[in-house]
């Protein structure tokens, strides 16, 4: 499995399985949601994985609920805004506004359309902590069939959950030590060295456009 399919795997297991906790916690009167980030990351992957091994939903019908889940459970603002980096400050409040509104659909775009991918894999926690800021790293790692075996190593997955509102937020994962923020800001910082924000609003709007085709 490549590295682009693993974050593609990582980011639709992000967004299906922390959108099912809130829906049943929501259905449950009375009980409260998990109070730690480890908590939540462990009930959302085991119900979670329910929605991706659903064999009566289609192909786009699971596309449809993790866009849906994704809008609901990441937190896109923090996201777009550790990608962009520096360059977020220099912006006009509209320009923030167009940016994170593009940004929010390229990762859904981007990422929505990868339930085909879906195998077997498996999802496990393995270990939390926190961070200095207050954030919480909840470490996980990915089984799945390799090389027509089942049940091997594919992947270590680092969710960074953030809380906000009294709910604990996905606005980061690294795979094998490679985070998905700061790929896009590298993508991001050499557009804005180059093109400035012009350029990069451009680029966004563009291939949103080809995605949504």
């Amino acid at each position: 499995m490549s590295k682009i399919t693993l974050q593609l795997l990582a980011t639709t297991l992000t967004c299906a399985i922390a959108g099912v906790s809130v829906i049943k916690a929501a259905d449950q009167t009375g009980s409260a949601p998990p109070a730690t980030a480890r908590a939540v990351m462990e009930k959302v992957i085991h119900d979670g994985l329910s929605i991706l091994r659903d064999p009566s939903l289609s192909a786009d019908q699971k596309r449809v609920k993790v866009q849906q889940i994704a809008y609901d459970n990441m937190n896109f603002e923090v996201m777009g805004r550790l990608s962009l980096g520096r360059y977020y400050r220099q912006l006009t409040d509209a320009q923030k506004t167009q940016y994170q509104q593009e940004f929010k659909q390229l990762v859904t775009n981007t990422y929505g359309h990868t339930t085909d991918d879906y195998t077997d894999e498996d999802v496990k926690v393995t270990s939390d902590r926190q961070e200095s800021d207050g954030d919480f790293t909840v470490q996980s790692h990915i089984t799945g069939t390799k090389n027509g075996k089942a049940g091997q190593d594919i992947a270590n997955v680092d969710y960074r959950l953030r809380k906000t509102d009294n709910q604990w937020k996905v606005i980061d994962f690294t795979i094998d030590g490679v985070s998905i923020v700061s790929n896009y800001r590298s993508q991001f910082q050499d557009i804005m060295n180059n093109g400035g924000i012009d350029q990069l609003l451009k680029m966004l709007h563009d291939k949103n456009a080809a995605n949504a085709k």
